[in-house]
C-alpha cells in the first residue's frame, strides 16, 4: 500500500493478528453451514477467521490463520499471520494487517487479498499465498469433499467448521536464507469460525488436536469456560467408510510439558480422550513455539486493548505423537488402530486458575 507508514502498516497487522486468537466463536444459527465464504458481518464485535495447520514432508510445519473483524479499528478490516518453524526448530513469522478499503474480496466472497497474503477458497482447489521479502509461500489443497460441524458438541451459540480433516498439501515456501523455493508435500487441517460477539468471559482455553495422517484423519477440540465447564469435540473419518463424530467424550489433561513455565499458561504434557467407542492419548513431546499476541503492540496500547478487553493471550503448539484405537458401532466397519506424530495447539484467552488444570 504505497504511501502508508511501515510503522502504520505493522501496527495494524499486530493489533490485527491479537483478535484472530482472542475471539470467541459464537455462530449464528442462521448462516450457511459449511460454506467457507466470508460472512462480512455487521456486529460492532463481529469476526471471522480462517485457520490452517500445516506438515510437509521436509519437516516443516505451517501454521496460517486469515481474519475479518469490526473491532477496534472500524468495519471489515482484515489480517493474516504466518508461522513457519524449520525442522531445527527456527522460526520465521510475518504478518500483513489492512483497514476495509485497502483489501479486496472477491463479489462471492471466496478470494480474500491482504497485502501480500492471498486466501482463495474457491473449489475444487483452496489457495494459501504470501509473497514478503523474508518470506515466500505457495500451496494448493483441495478441502474435504463436506465440511463437518456439531450444534450440540461445542459451547452453546459457538459455530466451528472443519473444512479439512487432514488433507493433501502441495506447493513451495522460502525463507530467507534458502537459494531457491523449497518444494513440498504433505497435509492440511483446516477451520473456519464466524462471531457477531466478542468476550473473553466465555473461552479461558481451547485445546485443539490435529492428526494431519491422510489416512483415517483425527480431529479433536476441547473448549474451557472460565467457570470450568468443558465442551468437547472428536471426529474421525475412516477411509472409505462413514464418518464418526461425537461430543460424548471424556478429556484429560495430564502433567506438564517440558518448556519453560509460566504461570496459568502451562502446557498439559499428555492428552487423553476417551468413550465407548474410542481411545486416544496424544503425547506432547515438544513445544514447537509459544506466542504472546500482545508483545507487537506498543506498551500504552497493548495495556488499553488489555483492559478493555479483559484479555491476556498465549498461543502455544506442540508436536504430539498420538496413539487411537476407534471400535465402530457397527460391524460392517472394521477396528483402527492409529498412530503417528501429530500438533496440539492450546490457546488461552486468559491465564487459567490453580483450581483448574
Amino acid at each position: 500500500m504505497r504511501g502508508e507508514p511501515l510503522v502504520a502498516r505493522s501496527s495494524i497487522a499486530s493489533l490485527l493478528w491479537c483478535f484472530v486468537i482472542l475471539l470467541p466463536v459464537l455462530g449464528q444459527a442462521a448462516e450457511e453451514r459449511g460454506n467457507p465464504a466470508a460472512r462480512l458481518l455487521p456486529g460492532d464485535s463481529a469476526s471471522e477467521h480462517w485457520e490452517f495447520t500445516a506438515r510437509v514432508e521436509s519437516g516443516h510445519l505451517l501454521f496460517v490463520e486469515f481474519l475479518i473483524t469490526n473491532i477496534g479499528l472500524g468495519e471489515h478490516n482484515a489480517a493474516a499471520a504466518w508461522h513457519l518453524v524449520t525442522p531445527e526448530g527456527k522460526t520465521h513469522r510475518t504478518t500483513n494487517g489492512r483497514s476495509a478499503s485497502k483489501w479486496t474480496l472477491s463479489s462471492d466472497h471466496l478470494r480474500l487479498k491482504i497485502g501480500s497474503s492471498l486466501l482463495d477458497l474457491h473449489s475444487p482447489t483452496y489457495q494459501l499465498h504470501m509473497d514478503k521479502k523474508s518470506m515466500r509461500v505457495n500451496l494448493q489443497f483441495r478441502p474435504d469433499a463436506q465440511a463437518v460441524w456439531s450444534e450440540k458438541a461445542v459451547p452453546a451459540g459457538y459455530a466451528l467448521d472443519l473444512l479439512a480433516a487432514a488433507v493433501p498439501v502441495e506447493g513451495t515456501i522460502w525463507v530467507k536464507g534458502m537459494a531457491t523455493p523449497l518444494t513440498v508435500k504433505g497435509t492440511v487441517a483446516a477451520t473456519h469460525s464466524w462471531t457477531n460477539e466478542a468476550g473473553s468471559s466465555l473461552i479461558r482455553r481451547r485445546v485443539e488436536f490435529f492428526s494431519l495422517q491422510e489416512q483415517n484423519p483425527f480431529y479433536g477440540v476441547e473448549f474451557t469456560t472460565p467457570n470450568g465447564t468443558r465442551a468437547k469435540w472428536v471426529v474421525v473419518k475412516p477411509n472409505g467408510s462413514k464418518m464418526y463424530d461425537s461430543s460424548m467424550v471424556e478429556w484429560t489433561l495430564a502433567g506438564r510439558a517440558k518448556e519453560p513455565r509460566e504461570r496459568g499458561y502451562e502446557v498439559p504434557a499428555t492428552v487423553r480422550m476417551k468413550n465407548a467407542q474410542l481411545e486416544g492419548k496424544a503425547q506432547l513431546e515438544r513445544v514447537l513455539l509459544r506466542v504472546d499476541p500482545f508483545l507487537d503492540i506498543p506498551r500504552p496500547f497493548r495495556f488499553v486493548v488489555s483492559l478493555a478487553l479483559d484479555l491476556r493471550p498465549r498461543r502455544v503448539w506442540a508436536l504430539s505423537p498420538y496413539t487411537v484405537s476407534f471400535s465402530p458401532a457397527t460391524k460392517k466397519q472394521a477396528a483402527l488402530q492409529l498412530q503417528g506424530a501429530g500438533v496440539t495447539a492450546v490457546t488461552f484467552l486468559n491465564p487459567m486458575p490453580r483450581t483448574q488444570k
